[in-house]
């Protein structure tokens, strides 16, 4: 067997600097949002409504925004181009702050082309590397996105305390400015199109939308993630809150943030190495009975720094999932095509969750108590794992799924070049 070609190491540079400053743009952003228009006078209902207008429009453009990234194939370019405008769309809000028209505007449209982030870098990522390096290189990916957010709380500190709330605007400007800069990193040369669309080898063509949506692995994994997403993304808010119930500080809120961020730099980081040798099945796994170990064991905690501390376990199931998810979906496509807009489906799903949860556990909770709240979010991660052990492919290299995808072990994908196929581990030059 031939010697793995090396891989592009100042394109992966660029592809982990692009993680990096895009979660540094978008960070903190939005909490500190909610404080800035209280403190421009805007009511709490229209405060409500301009901070849910960034998440509609992420909502409704999720998947449209997958399908777009499958057929542009400038990526680098489209990925500079929605940085920027985000970074713009945060700098013209203090300007703007007194007109409740152009504010929800801004945040809206920041949404929508926000929704862009993930399966832009998802596409390079495997259009750089291919589907045997991708568990190790998003890893690497999430493993900078996630310190881009530490960076970015740490840094959102700083500036409020000397310059005021209105400078983290103009930061995000500056992040969205470098974010643009480094994606040109990557050489265009580095880059496999056949790949980042989730094909094996040059030639191959998508299958009909129909067929790809019919799969009979796809929808129980979205409807999994959904469930996910559904039971954990109320948490982070509900032990905010659960903290000042326990007479927590302001310092103990923000550390139930950075607590969790700091676990999932490693974790990502372990992930794609776990992910890579077991398959993802077994490490996403993690991710999902992690979850209602944690919601249920805040029932138990009678103090602030219990809650951190266990919040600090939403570093594991995060960073597990942001590295094995596009795994899932380079998996699902495998050979087929359609690799972002399955990626933008995921994202869907994410999104979806992220909007049904916590207007769920508002309901619960103000009819009942904290406890009942996490009992019933235990019972939905509870049931999101079951469907997950059950009903998800134990990974792409069971035979079953193999069949499944339609992939014969002959289909490596081929260097351009040389016609060569390629041996796992190797990456076409």
């Amino acid at each position: 067997m031939p010697p793995p070609v090396p891989l592009p190491r100042r394109s992966l540079l660029g592809l982990n600097a692009a993680n990096f400053f895009q979660a540094e743009m978008v960070g903190v952003v939005l909490p500190v949002l909610s404080a800035f228009l209280h403190e421009a006078g805007w009511r709490y209902d229209s405060i409500g409504f301009a901070t849910a207008a960034a998440g509609v429009g992420a909502l409704l453009f999720q998947t449209p925004a997958g399908v777009l990234t499958d057929r542009i194939a400038h990526r680098r370019l489209l990925f500079a181009a929605t940085s920027i405008v985000t970074g713009l769309c945060f700098a013209l809000i203090p300007a703007f702050v007194g007109s409740h028209l152009w504010t929800i505007t801004l945040l809206t449209l920041s949404g929508i082309v926000q929704t862009f982030f993930g399966p832009i870098l998802g596409a390079l990522a495997l259009a750089l590397v291919g589907h045997s390096r991708l568990s190790l290189t998003m890893g690497s990916n999430q493993g900078w996105n996630h310190a881009g957010n530490i960076a970015s709380a740490l840094m959102a500190m700083g500036l409020v305390s000397l310059f005021g709330k209105s400078s983290i605007f103009y930061a995000v400007a500056a992040s969205s400015l470098l974010a643009a800069a480094v994606i040109f990193l990557i050489r265009s040369g580095d880059l496999h199109e056949y790949a980042a669309r989730g094909f094996t080898r040059p030639g191959q063509s998508s299958s009909h939308w129909k067929s790809f949506l019919s799969h009979r692995h796809v929808l129980p994994v979205v409807a999994c993630i959904f469930l996910f997403h559904l039971a954990n993304a109320p948490i982070l808010p509900l032990t905010a809150l659960y903290v000042k119930k326990l007479g927590g500080s302001d310092q103990m809120m923000t550390a139930t943030v950075l607590s969790a961020q700091c676990v999932m730099v490693p974790t990502a980081l372990l992930a794609g190495y776990f992910a890579n040798r077991f398959g993802w099945k077994v490490v996403m796994a993690v991710a999902f009975w992690i979850l209602p170990l944690r919601i249920f064991l805040y029932t138990l905690a009678r103090s602030p720094k219990a809650v951190v501390f266990l919040q600090s376990l939403d570093g594991i199931g995060a960073g597990i999932y942001g590295v094995v998810v596009i795994v899932i979906a380079a998996e699902l496509t495998r050979g087929k095509g359609h690799f972002n807009a399955l990626s933008g489906i995921f994202a869907t799903g994410v999104a979806i969750g992220g909007v049904v949860g916590p207007l769920l556990s508002g309901v619960i909770l103000q009819h009942s108590s904290f406890a009942i709240t996490f009992y019933a979010f235990t019972a939905l991660s509870v049931l999101g794992a079951l469907g997950f052990q059950f009903l998800v492919p134990s990974g792409a290299s069971s035979p079953d799924l193999a069949q499944a995808q339609g992939i014969a072990s002959a289909s490596k994908p081929v260097a351009p070049a040389s016609g060569r196929l390629l041996d796992r581990g190797e990456i076409a030059d």
